[in-house]
């Protein structure tokens, strides 16, 4: 059975492959859907079991609305079907999914302490593995109070690391288009010399024209690489951008502190990067995809065309 994941975009459920969804770089917060206010914490694909999600959920939250949270109310949030799912393991039990049919994912949640719960859309493994968070896995927020002091400092930076991402993504929207567009160029260009182009040029431009479409092929594949990169990649609504956007609006606009703020500072900061990195991949490309591609091949038809004109005007 082939297991998706849904993710929200534009307030409408999308399916994903949960193959391609890449692992969490910090806990994400879960709202949800059918008890308005209550915030759990996923990971998901730790190292120790990437074919899991971790659950947390926090005490405070357990406490208010533990007697009406069920399992499948946890996965509906996360976006997976329950009948996607294997098995779980909570309180160090493995229970079987059954494709969604086990009645114990209908009944209140039990207490899950603070191992919390491992939901497993592949091989089980063993609870120790399936519940132990791995050592790259942060600290798990627990709840959030008004920020002081360093706290604030902290806020400040992470709110300067969004800035600079909505910047770039601006820059990195405009490069998505002009690589579209030379991708268009670039197919078209590629194609077989017609009958009297064949007929009229000579072995030498046959030659350099082969030799052009052997670089259009590889700007095509450059370009297109790039394109996948920026539209699922993990820059992208479907890679980790969501979690950072969740973590703004929930904790860092509002200035409130919680647990590993430092690390999630480190995070913001490297998903900067890693879009400035692609956005220089993306400008590259299409700067090679001009020179290389597009304008060698150009040249070379142009020299053809002149001998077809010449040739046809002998006739």
């Amino acid at each position: 059975m082939k297991q998706c994941e849904k993710i929200l975009v534009s307030n409408q459920w999308a399916e994903m492959n949960f193959a391609e969804r890449p692992p969490s770089v910090a806990w994400e917060p879960i709202s949800v859907l059918q008890l308005p206010g209550c915030v759990v914490w996923g990971w998901f694909k730790p190292a120790a079991a990437p074919q899991s999600v971790m659950i947390n959920v926090p005490d405070n939250i357990y406490q208010v609305y533990g007697p009406a949270l069920t399992l499948r109310m946890v996965m509906h949030s996360t976006g997976f079907d329950a009948s996607q799912v294997q098995a779980w393991t909570i309180q160090g039990i493995t229970y079987e999914s059954q494709r969604g049919a086990n009645p114990l994912l209908d009944q209140p949640l039990p207490y899950p302490g603070p191992q919390g719960i491992a939901i497993h859309f592949g091989s089980v493994a063993t609870p120790t593995m399936s519940i132990a968070p791995a050592q790259s896995m942060m600290p798990m927020p627990a709840s959030s109070t008004p920020a002081t002091g360093n706290e604030l400092f902290t806020l400040e930076a992470i709110a300067t690391e969004w800035q600079s991402i909505i910047l770039l993504e601006t820059q990195l929207d405009a490069a998505r288009r002009k690589l579209g567009d030379i991708q268009g160029q670039l197919s078209s260009l590629n194609r077989d010399l017609g009958s009297d182009e064949r007929l009229l040029s000579s072995a030498q431009d046959k030659k350099d024209w082969e030799d052009a479409r052997r670089f259009l092929r590889d700007n095509l594949f450059q370009v297109g690489r790039y394109i996948r990169e920026y539209d699922i990649g993990v820059t992208s609504s479907a890679g980790n951008r969501k979690h950072f956007e969740e973590v703004y609006v929930q904790f860092v606009e509002p200035r409130q502190a919680f647990p590993g703020m430092e690390q999630e500072q480190l995070a913001f900061e490297q998903h900067r990067k890693t879009g400035q990195t692609l956005l220089q991949h993306m400008q590259t490309a299409h700067a090679a995809a001009a020179r290389d591609g597009i304008q060698r091949a150009r040249s070379v038809l142009t020299r053809i065309a002149a001998k077809v004109r010449t040739g046809r005007h002998k006739r």
